[in-house]
């Protein structure tokens, strides 16, 4: 495994990490065995990933629960990063609040601290920017939340570089978590120069493009989890079959160097000197050293130029 520091914070984390949310199941995914994904999250330790990233709204504290369970033996040694502003309205999961005030951040950090069950987060995140509530004072908030010891870094999540630089004014932004892959290219036009600049750390979701960049599925595949809806992300009707066409080219351009399509899309993102990590979905223990593998064969300047002409 490899490893660089998270921004200016010091803290260093695998170049891969374990993105928590298919943990949670319902109503984004279908149901996981816990036992299955408890022995994910050991399996990746044994694989020298050491960062761990999940939020309340997977499945209503679910993932939460089962990476605090699976973790606690070695809390000293890994980087749990979780999430706050995305509130259910009640555990029927059927409708959800955006809320960044600070009584309700306090309220959801000290139940993250609960279902973790551990007394400090290492990377405290707001999963999504709330127009409603003025940004000066969820920063604050934050700010609060470090100095008392309860989290150690400040992140945000889908954050435009205006939102950014204003939430900086308040409280230093330790990383960014932005949706970044070989299909959806928006973060490299303003956001991942403005994190090189800065020094922000890095963490990259989707770098699979939600599975479209495994190479195993194409325009006849259908999905029965929120994929299948057709209306959200690179799923939706009126960009999946575009981007059916560009994984079909890159999957002859990964055959041509002699890799797969995943690890070709994993190599490429990392290749990016603004990310520090790849937040990989991860459902099976067995997944985790086929990602990991990723890392005996870079790509070349050349390979990552060839796969950018796509």
């Amino acid at each position: 495994m490899k490893y660089r520091k998270l921004g200016k914070t010091g803290i260093e984390v695998s170049v891969i990490a374990f993105g928590a949310w298919q943990a949670g199941g319902p109503p984004f995914w279908e149901n996981t065995d816990e036992k299955v994904s408890i022995k994910a999250v050991k399996t990746a330790l044994e694989h020298g990933i050491n960062l761990f990233d999940t939020a309340p709204i997977y499945g209503f504290g679910r993932s939460e629960r089962i990476i605090g369970k699976a973790l606690k033996p070695c809390r000293k040694n890994i980087r749990i990063a979780t999430k706050c502003g995305l509130v259910w309205e009640a555990e029927d999961m059927k409708s959800v609040n955006n809320n960044l005030k600070p009584k309700s951040i306090r309220e959801e950090v000290e139940e993250s601290l609960r279902r973790l069950d551990t007394d400090y987060i290492d990377i405290y995140q707001i999963h999504w920017p709330s127009q409603g509530d003025p940004i000066e004072a969820t920063m604050e908030e934050l700010l609060k939340l470090k100095r008392e010891g309860k989290i150690l870094a400040i992140g945000v999540s889908n954050f435009s570089v205006e939102l950014l630089s204003k939430a900086m004014e308040t409280a230093t932004v330790d990383s960014v978590q932005p949706k970044y892959n070989m299909l959806e290219r928006e973060a490299e036009d303003t956001l991942l120069p403005f994190c090189n600049e800065h020094d922000i750390g890095v963490l990259a979701y989707s770098p699979l493009a939600s599975g479209l960049l495994t190479g195993k599925y194409s325009s006849s595949s259908s999905f029965d989890d929120w994929r299948g809806k057709g209306n959200f992300g690179i799923f939706r009707e009126d960009t999946i079959g575009e981007a059916y066409k560009k994984v079909e080219k890159l999957g002859k351009t990964a055959e041509n160097i002699g890799v797969s399509l995943k690890h070709m899309s994993l190599n490429w993102v990392l290749a990016n000197s603004a990310v520090t990590s790849v937040l990989v979905g991860i459902k099976e223990p067995v997944h985790i050293s086929d990602n990991v593998a990723c890392l005996e064969r870079p790509l070349s300047i050349k390979e990552i130029t060839d796969a950018q002409k796509i």
